[in-house]
Order: C-alpha cells, then sequence, then structure tokens
C-alpha cells in the first residue's frame, strides 16, 4: 500500500465507514449531499437595504474579496487567487451567471451565492454560499438562498442540490430550515502510512 492513498465514495454509510476503519483507513472528508425539489419555496424578507448583482467578468473582484473574507476561516480553504477561484467557479459550460450573485448594502458587498445546472438542464446545483463575518446571521445567506432557488425554478429546474461539509453545522441548519434535505453522505477515506517499504 503506498502513502496518500484516497478512496472517495459517493455513499458513506455506517457500515462503510467500519469496514474502511477495520482495513486501516482513516475518514478524512465527509458531506451532506443535498436537495431541494422546488415545489415550496420559502419566502425571505430582510430590513436590510439589500441589493443583488448577477455575476459578470467585470464583478471578479469583487465576487473574489467576499468568497476570501467569507471562506478563509474555514478548514480547508485552498487559499486560492482570485485567477485560480474564478477559474474553478466559472469555467463549467453549466454555469450560470445570471443566476449568480453578489449581495450588497448600502454598494458594499457582503455575501454571494453561486449557481450551476446538471448536463441534463433539470437541476441546479448552488456550487458556493457565503457572507463576510461581520454581516453573518443577518438573514443575508438565507436571503441568496431563496432568491437563488426562486430564480431557478423560474428556468424550469425540478430540484436544486448542493453539497455541505459535516464540519459545518450552522450551515446545514441553515439549509435544513430552507427545505433542503440530505439524500446522501460522501466522503472520502485515506490508507494507513506504509511502513517499512
Amino acid at each position: 500500500m503506498k502513502d496518500g492513498t484516497v478512496i472517495k465514495c459517493e455513499n458513506i454509510t455506517e457500515e462503510i465507514i467500519q469496514k474502511y476503519q477495520q482495513e486501516g483507513y482513516r475518514l478524512v472528508f465527509q458531506e451532506n449531499v443535498m436537495e431541494h425539489d422546488l415545489t415550496a419555496i420559502p419566502r425571505m424578507e430582510t430590513s436590510l437595504p439589500l441589493a443583488l448583482r448577477s455575476w459578470s467578468k467585470s464583478s471578479d473582484a469583487d465576487f473574489y474579496k467576499v468568497y476570501k473574507a467569507s471562506f478563509k476561516d474555514r478548514p480547508g480553504f485552498p487559499g486560492w487567487s482570485m485567477r485560480e477561484w474564478t477559474a474553478w467557479l466559472s469555467s463549467s459550460p453549466t454555469f450560470l451567471p445570471e443566476r449568480t450573485y453578489i449581495a450588497e448594502v448600502d454598494n458594499e458587498a457582503v455575501g454571494f451565492i453561486a449557481a450551476d445546472s446538471d448536463s441534463e438542464d433539470t437541476r441546479g446545483y448552488i456550487i458556493q454560499v457565503g457572507v463576510i463575518p461581520e454581516w453573518r446571521h443577518k438573514g443575508i445567506a438565507a436571503l441568496l438562498i431563496c432568491r437563488c432557488l426562486e430564480a431557478l425554478h423560474q428556468d424550469g429546474k425540478k430540484a436544486v442540490v448542493l453539497h455541505v461539509n459535516q464540519n459545518n453545522p450552522g450551515a446545514i441548519r441553515l439549509f435544513e430550515q430552507l427545505g433542503f434535505k440530505t439524500v446522501r453522505v460522501r466522503g472520502a477515506f485515506e490508507a494507513p502510512s506504509s511502513q517499512g517499504m
């Protein structure tokens, strides 16, 4: 066995975790795959003077600034440059720039949501949602999510999927409160180090 062998699993169960642990593997990453069927989208309002603006090439820097401020304190933050992040986010042919929003309060960027579509164009996908720390717990993320769900429903999507790391219970709670349900858990196992090889 080689050092650093990683096995990805798209549907983790307790039995699978036990099996890999018995073989010496350790679970190194786990996230919920959550889905919202768009039959009932909650309405969210805020007293903040919140304005939403869609993605454009001229807004890359604004989106990146909010992304970095929102996620730099999260475990596993990759520290990407603006060029790397925007390429990762927007290079997919199914990326939805018109459904990717930045939230502003008095012209200050405070949060964002990024959306994509599946290849059959029947389901939307929320790539990321972020709110900068000093603006959290004011309903901005919930409003961004609901506006994105509404727009994707108007586009004819039947459901929206997202992935959320299990080390982010606050985000999981928010998604559940908005009607998302966990449909499966996915993750990765790492092989034990080879000793004496």
